[in-house]
């Protein structure tokens, strides 16, 4: 809203004397007030005031695990309010069925939230979590971690203005790595200060360790798009830093750059935002990937979803036979066609290579008579049933009437293939 200049209408004040009117200024809500506004105007509780989150899932058996990580700019608009509750969903667009329902971590940047509203605002949202932060370490406080003691142990080892640096284990699988919380700061001076703590936690470190936030610095100048070009003096420290602690970039989709200068006149996209892993990690053979969002018109940042130890690479199946294989007329040709290969080696090895040879063929046969099983007798069902209804209809109809045998004998086929199938997979004999 626009102020009133100072030439606005006068009035008297008691001493009779004419002074310009004071500029209107609207009221300014602190962050906690924001954040509880936005709290009271939707069912569902939200993430909130210039943040950054982080999820994990809740483990399964193979103790899958999320993180989301996200960055807006305010909630002083209601359109806001929809635009974090729209971004509070599952890498599918779903939304979540609960606010922290799936989430195990959380991570908040710039929180602009006085250290007296946190346990309030936590027990809103998040109820029997517990938090870390830096608000001693920094004026005005700059990361706040909050997690689900629940379903994971998280200590905080280590916290300074730039770094909040972290042990977490999972309580199911008893699995433990590391993981700081960057926030850097705006100067290249400033932000050495985090590069000297992140050389100090990482020197000693053996074990498995993540690094994400806002580095507020690119590491090459291809990651900078128009506006100032980059410096070696900007860029050295970010590279002598990683080169030191052998830190190397997640995989990462969608938005190569993660911040954008919202300026027509001067527009400038950087890649700020990024999430690390050191040699162990990679070593471990840990899964993880980041996928960043466009920013849309809530933040300069593009939200991220960084996953852990999610989508493992699938194992190979063992090779099964199926009893119903037996039953067609091409399996015996098959199998001749193969058997009759000529191997030369000794009796064991020709043995191995032809099974082998037989093995990829039976998979080829499978692929292509009986896959989606329960799918083609259906098809083959229906198929019938509407010969069946169209013969009824159009007695006269020869096409039809000669093709209705074979229609059955393929329905009657694949319906004793299904039963074959699903009782082999039961262990049914009978």
């Amino acid at each position: 809203m626009p102020t009133l200049s100072s030439s606005s209408r006068p009035k008297w004040n008691s001493g009779m004397r004419l002074l310009p009117a004071a500029p209107y200024r609207p009221k300014r809500l602190c962050s906690s007030q924001l954040l509880q506004q936005c709290l009271e105007s939707h069912a569902q509780p939200l993430l909130k005031q210039n943040l950054t989150q982080t999820r994990l899932a809740r483990p399964t058996t193979r103790t899958p695990r999320h993180r989301r990580s996200t960055s807006c700019r305010g909630l002083r608009h209601p359109f806001q309010h929809r635009t974090v509750q729209n971004r509070n969903s599952n890498l599918e667009g779903t939304p979540l069925p609960h606010p922290y329902d799936d989430r195990i971590l959380e991570r908040i940047l710039e929180t602009k939230l006085a250290a007296t509203a946190i346990p309030r605002i936590i027990n809103r949202l998040f109820p029997g979590w517990c938090q870390a932060n830096n608000f001693d370490a920094i004026a005005g406080g700059r990361i706040l971690i909050i997690w689900n003691p629940t379903v994971i142990d998280l200590y905080s080892e280590d916290i300074s203005p730039q770094v909040i640096h972290c042990r977490v284990t999972n309580k199911s699988s008893q699995l433990s790595f590391y993981i700081s919380f960057t926030y850097g700061l705006y100067t290249v001076v400033n932000r050495r200060s985090m590069w000297e703590k992140l050389l100090e936690l990482g020197r000693p470190l053996n074990m498995s360790w993540i690094i994400l936030g806002d580095f507020n610095c690119v590491k090459s100048p291809a990651e900078k798009q128009l506006g100032v070009p980059t410096t070696w003096y900007e860029l050295k420290d970010f590279a002598d830093c990683c080169l030191a602690l052998g830190l190397h970039d997640a995989q990462t989709t969608g938005c190569y750059y993660t911040w954008y200068s919202n300026s027509d006149s001067n527009p400038v996209w950087c890649k700020l935002d990024r999430v690390l892993l050191n040699n162990d990690w990679l070593e471990a053979g840990l899964h993880c990937t980041a996928h960043f969002h466009p920013p849309g018109c809530l933040s300069d940042h593009s939200p991220g979803i960084v996953s852990i130890f999610d989508n493992p690479a699938p194992k190979p199946k063992p090779f099964r036979f199926f009893n119903m294989w037996a039953d067609h007329p091409d399996f015996i040709p098959t199998v001749e066609g193969r058997w009759g290969l000529n191997v030369e080696g000794t009796p064991q090895f020709r043995l191995c290579r032809k099974l082998k040879v037989l093995k990829s063929s039976l998979k080829a046969f499978n692929n292509l008579h009986y896959s989606h099983i329960s799918a083609r007798a259906k098809e083959a069902d229906l198929a019938l049933q509407d010969a069946q209804t169209h013969l009824e209809s159009n007695p006269r109809d020869v096409t039809v009437r000669d093709s209705l045998g074979d229609l059955r004998k393929k329905a009657t086929f694949l319906a004793e293939a299904e039963r074959h199938f699903y009782f082999q997979k039961a262990k049914i004999h009978f």
